[in-house]
C-alpha cells in the first residue's frame, strides 16, 4: 500500500471542521502506529488486518460525509443576495457569493480526496484477502492447511 496522496492545500480561517479533520487524521495515525507495533511490522512501516483497513475506509467515508454536510451550508453562501438595491449591498453580496463558491469548490475537493482514500483502503483489504486465499489454496494443494 502506498502512502496517501496529499489533500488539496486550502485552509479556511477559523478552524472548526478543520480541527475535526486534524483529530481524525491523528487518530488514523495512532491506529496505524499501534497496529504496526503490535503486528511486529518492519521499522518505518505499518501492518493492518483487513478488518482494520475496512474500518479506516469507513472513517474516511464519514469524514467525506461531514464535508458533504458542510457543502449544504456553503451553498447558502453561494446564493446570497444583497439586502438592498444600493451599490454597496450588491458588491457585498457578490463577494460573499464568490467566497461561498470557493468554499464549495474546496469542499468538493475534500470529498473527492476522502472518497479516494477510502477506496484505496478497501482495495488494499481486498488484495490482502485475495492473497490470503491464494496462499491457503497453494498450501491446501500441497496437502497442508492454513
Amino acid at each position: 500500500m502506498s502512502a496517501p496522496d496529499q489533500p488539496p492545500a486550502y485552509t479556511p480561517p477559523g478552524g472548526g471542521f478543520l480541527d475535526q479533520l486534524g483529530e481524525s487524521v491523528g487518530q488514523l495515525g495512532k491506529l496505524a502506529h499501534a497496529t504496526g507495533g503490535a503486528a511486529n511490522a518492519p521499522a518505518g512501516g505499518y501492518s493492518f488486518e483487513p478488518e482494520q483497513l475496512l474500518e479506516i475506509a469507513r472513517e474516511w467515508d464519514e469524514l467525506a460525509d461531514g464535508y458533504m454536510a458542510d457543502m449544504e451550508h456553503a451553498e447558502v453562501l453561494a446564493r446570497v443576495e444583497g439586502p438592498g438595491a444600493e451599490y454597496a449591498s450588491g458588491d457585498n453580496a457578490q463577494l460573499v457569493c464568490r467566497s461561498g463558491e470557493a468554499l464549495l469548490s474546496a469542499l468538493r475537493g475534500r470529498v473527492d480526496y476522502c472518497r479516494a482514500q477510502a477506496e484505496k483502503f478497501r482495495a488494499a483489504a481486498g488484495q490482502y484477502a485475495e492473497a490470503e486465499s491464494s496462499a491457503g489454496d497453494q498450501i491446501g494443494n500441497q496437502g497442508g492447511s492454513l
